[in-house]
């Protein structure tokens, strides 16, 4: 598993460069996230196949059921060697299910091999996954953020933290994605803690 990031040095420098943050960097640094397990990554993005245009609820009570289906840790080759209607019988779409023996199969046969990550950038990890089916952008921005923990993701895509970026800047509309990156660039390279701290931020604010 990868070391995490001294998200120490984070916290220093949004306070010291970005001062409309240093409110909420104090209230909630400091940040505890690490990386996941390598075993993990393959589950992590299947739920993200899973879960597209799906209530959150379902898609975990699916996630359990593939779970309780191929076993822990969920590994390629025994989703590919599951059959179709056994998945599909736990309520995954036939669509999916060939997303998913899709996905499968690129791992088994070395198109994407987790054991590169750690030495790939942000872009070259992104470009390698849009290639799977049914991966997009707001799934492997997450991947990147919350599994393994890279410092400068600005998930564009996530509406949670447009809505805080829309009142942190006091901007009368929720902002695209080119002004998004105006916005955060002097947040560089530690954007990802800023949206870890505006996501707990929205959680408190929405209980």
């Amino acid at each position: 598993m990868c070391q995490p990031p001294d998200w120490s040095l984070g916290d220093k420098y949004l306070r010291e460069n970005a001062p409309e943050l240093k409110a909420i960097v104090d209230k909630y640094s400091p940040c505890t996230r690490k990386p996941k397990a390598e075993e993990q990554y393959f589950r992590i993005l299947l739920s993200g196949i899973i879960a597209q245009q799906l209530p959150p609820e379902v898609s975990e009570q699916l996630m359990k059921k593939l779970d309780a289906l191929v076993g822990l840790p969920v590994k390629p080759e025994v989703v590919i060697n599951t059959s179709d209607e056994a998945l599909c019988d736990i309520g995954i779409s036939a669509q999916k299910v060939g997303y998913l023996k899709g996905f499968a199969k690129a791992i088994v046969d070395g198109s994407i091999d987790f054991g590169k990550f750690p030495e790939m950038t942000d872009s070259q990890i992104t470009k390698q996954l849009l290639q799977v089916r049914g991966l997009g952008q707001w799934t492997i921005e997450m991947f990147l953020l919350l599994a393994l923990c890279r410092t400068d993701v600005c998930p564009s895509a996530d509406f949670i933290f447009k809505k805080q970026l829309q009142k942190l800047f006091k901007l009368n509309e929720i902002p695209k994605r080119g002004q998004i990156n105006k916005l955060t660039e002097h947040w560089r390279p530690w954007r990802s803690l800023a949206v870890w701290y505006l996501w707990l931020n929205a959680s408190e604010t929405n209980n």
